[in-house]
């Protein structure tokens, strides 16, 4: 049995989400990018626990949808874009193979009906994540 404990969520990515999330994809090799959209075919859950970081949940996150290279342990792609003209950077987390977060500078409701335009995607290193502002906004420490 499933268990989804706090937040709130939903079973499907919003438009800009996926936008980015594709957009993500493009810059990576081609067998990575085949198993990222195999992974996203999939069942999954999207947490919504903070309105700019949303973290996907797989129910069946087979090892043969796993890209078995170091490089994606901890990946980070920075996704720049316009959103009705104004520069904005999200970003795209693949841990241990598979994907596991979207963040986005700011909440859903600035996307609705926006006119988003991306520009390059970045591979950059974790210290950049909007997560990591978090953690050291909350806890003052990295």
């Amino acid at each position: 049995m499933i268990y989804f404990v706090g937040g709130e969520g939903n079973r499907k990515l919003f438009p800009h989400e996926e936008a980015i999330l594709m957009s993500a994809f493009k810059v990576l090799p081609s067998e990575a990018r085949e198993l990222l959209h195999q992974q996203i075919s999939r069942d999954f859950f999207v947490e919504r626990t903070n309105k700019r970081i949303n973290v996907l949940r797989f129910y069946d996150a087979h090892s043969d949808l796993r890209i078995n290279d170091p490089d994606f342990e901890d990946k980070w792609l920075r996704v720049h874009m316009r959103v009705n003209g104004k520069k904005e950077i999200s970003n795209v987390n693949i841990y241990h193979g598979f994907i596991f977060s979207v963040e986005t500078r700011s909440p859903k409701k600035m996307y609705t009906g926006a006119q988003i335009r991306i520009e390059k995607v970045d591979q950059e290193e974790a210290d950049k994540s909007y997560t990591k502002s978090i953690d050291r906004l909350e806890h003052g420490r990295d």
